[in-house]
């Protein structure tokens, strides 16, 4: 049996509608390119039938395989529980909403050949409301440049293309993967290439995505470079700097010092927020939180 390729994966949450369209769109794609393949679809405890489309499409396709969860984990989460399971050489992540369009696979996998590590699709001209979904991106993403060095200009686009050991054995918490990705891998610009892509509107059902998740990236932005770095050690240093600013202000306010005391009150408090999000680092990589209940 040859070995796969490449495997392209999917999360899907309620996406009865797009679910086998989007399998013919890939499908048709990867049959040109004339390479083994498999493509994972992943059920995020959907509440309609998503997973029944997928078991019909695994029946008469042997190269489809579709992964079940026991409870829903959210995009970030089913997307790595599918990763897990795939065996290529090289990963394409997708959307499951059919707004990715599978005909720039080749484009990427080619970028890729070029001796890139990732190669994000970037959608110069997206769809959506402009205050709601384009400025918020725009201005998150330039942050992402300016913190990781990294000049990528669409983190939130689901179609990318991963050497396998980029992924391999990696878990990032909640938002990470499709927020950060792929900052959070620790890629370096010169390993980072993009291909800029159309942006579609959802053929069925609603976007999950909100105005929220702007703040939820300004709050995880400030830890990133350390989690790259090494999550549990620059956790156990935060820790440190923690309580030595603790007692050093319990010290200056016994001085009367009032200014310098609460400085060092502030420091701890940053301190303590750092803490705790590189604890969801460590927690994500040693205990990550999905439960594939079928693989097939």
């Amino acid at each position: 049996m040859q070995p796969v390729r490449l495997s392209v994966v999917a999360p899907m949450h309620n996406e009865e509608g797009n679910a086998r369209v989007l399998y013919e769109a890939i499908r048709e794609t990867l049959e040109r390119l004339g390479q083994t393949y498999e493509i994972i679809f992943v059920n995020d405890a959907s509440s309609d039938g998503t997973l029944s489309v997928m078991k019909e499409i695994a029946s008469r396709d042997r190269r489809f395989h579709y992964t079940d969860l026991e409870s829903n984990v959210g995009e970030n989460w089913a997307l790595l529980a599918g990763v897990s399971k795939a065996a290529g050489e090289a990963i394409v992540t997708i959307d499951g909403d059919y707004q990715n369009d599978p005909a720039y696979i080749p484009a990427l996998l080619e970028r890729l050949s070029q001796g890139y590590r990732v190669v994000s699709g970037w959608r110069r001209n997206r769809v959506g409301s402009f205050w709601a979904r384009r400025l918020p991106s725009q201005v998150a993403n330039a942050l992402i440049r300016v913190v990781s060095g990294v000049p990528v200009h669409d983190c939130g686009c689901g179609l990318k293309a991963y050497r396998r050991e980029v992924l391999e054995g990696r878990y990032v918490p909640r938002g990470f993967m499709n927020r950060f990705s792929p900052v959070v891998f620790g890629v370096r610009r010169e390993e980072f290439s993009e291909v800029e892509i159309v942006d579609r509107e959802r053929k069925s059902g609603q976007s999950h995505y909100g105005i929220g998740r702007v703040f939820e990236v300004l709050r995880d932005l400030w830890v990133l470079p350390f989690a790259v770095r090494g999550a549990a050690r620059w956790l156990g240093e935060f820790r440190k700097l923690q309580w030595i600013s603790v007692t050093a202000g319990i010290f200056l306010l016994i001085l009367g010092w009032r200014l310098w005391a609460l400085a060092a009150f502030m420091v701890a408090l940053a301190a303590l927020f750092n803490a705790r999000s590189l604890e969801r680092f460590v927690e994500a990589q040693t205990r990550p939180p999905f439960r594939v209940r079928e693989f097939r």
